[in-house]
């Protein structure tokens, strides 16, 4: 006989998260869904998991405007046309925003739907400051605008 211990669910306060798929599969026990396995992949809360199931609003598809599609336009950062073939694993180790709540029976997480975008990292490198110049070299350059 095996003892396991009783766990609690750890989670997310609602807020915009980076999330990384590390699962994704198509799935039809409430209707068509994707099953994806998210972690929050920065901040604070790093390395936490939850598993989202968007709908995908189509039994053999994925239907314009769902949230699955969202998600496949995020992780893809593309737009996608109607008539493209679409593959689960393409979304494996892919990374996107979105805002995160509690689910409404208060045991899990979801992502909300219509807050879903690509995730655009913030430039590591400091941008270089532009070129400054005196007055007196603008001024000459002024000087050689033939009007």
């Amino acid at each position: 006989m095996a003892k396991l211990m009783a766990q609690g669910y750890e989670l997310l306060d609602t807020g915009r998260y980076v999330l990384e798929v590390v699962e994704a599969e198509a799935v039809g026990e409430y209707g068509p869904q994707l099953r994806l396995k998210l972690r929050v992949a920065e901040g604070e809360h790093e390395g936490l998991e939850f598993t989202d199931y968007p709908n995908r609003g189509a039994e053999d598809g994925v239907k314009v405007g769902t949230k699955a599609w969202d998600i496949f336009e995020a992780c893809l950062n593309q737009r996608l046309s109607p008539d493209e073939e679409l593959d689960t694993d393409d979304l494996i180790g892919k990374r996107f925003e979105a805002m995160v709540v509690t689910k409404k029976t208060g045991k899990g997480n979801r992502t909300e739907h219509g807050t879903i975008g690509p995730h655009r990292p913030k430039k590591a490198q400091p941008e270089e400051a532009p070129e400054t110049r005196e007055p007196d070299e603008m001024e000459e350059e002024f000087t050689k605008i033939p009007f």
